[in-house]
């Protein structure tokens, strides 16, 4: 027994220089975004109460022409969403609902690997300094677009969700 006890302080030296040896792998994106826009994505097409139901937090405000914002919930480990701006027609149509997210980074790379037809959804923004990149998919039959800031697209800053599109 006293060889085994002997050997346990090497052994974890060894472990601790393996592990520091190790590059850091960037964290992935929590389930819990998946989760709510897949969510979301469903409930737009049931109209802004719908919306409201399947949203985790539960408070809201409401402007005059009908739109709709929240107050930021917490998605996981240093990653924050609210909801910016839903659109509602009449009936409580939903027009376009957009999230903005902060905190943990969440790439181009990350939307491609959680869904299988992602294709780029750009267009021209000649007098912003800092453009927007867009990566576009269909979920329950509802455009949603990825929103990356700057000319190289780096995090992810904005969920856009477009139930009217076809």
């Amino acid at each position: 027994m006293t060889r085994i006890t002997d050997a346990l302080p090497r052994w974890a030296r060894v472990l601790a220089l393996a592990l520091h040896a190790l590059p850091a792998a960037a964290a992935p994106a929590p389930e819990a975004l998946w989760q709510l826009i897949g969510k979301l994505a469903a409930a737009s097409t049931q109209g802004g109460q719908a919306v409201l139901g399947q949203w985790p937090g539960r408070s809201f405000s409401l402007t005059s022409a009908g739109d709709i914002s929240s107050a930021p919930v917490v998605l996981g480990p240093n990653l924050q969403s609210a909801i910016a701006e839903v659109r509602l027609a009449e009936g409580d149509t939903v027009q376009l609902m957009v999230l903005e997210l902060q905190g943990s980074c969440i790439t181009p790379a990350d939307i491609a690997a959680r869904y299988a037809q992602v294709s780029n959804a750009d267009f021209p923004q000649p007098n912003n300094p800092d453009p927007v990149s867009y990566r576009r998919v269909e979920i329950d039959g509802v455009r949603v677009s990825f929103g990356f800031r700057g000319a190289l697209p780096g995090c992810l800053t904005h969920v856009v969700f477009n139930p009217q599109a076809h």
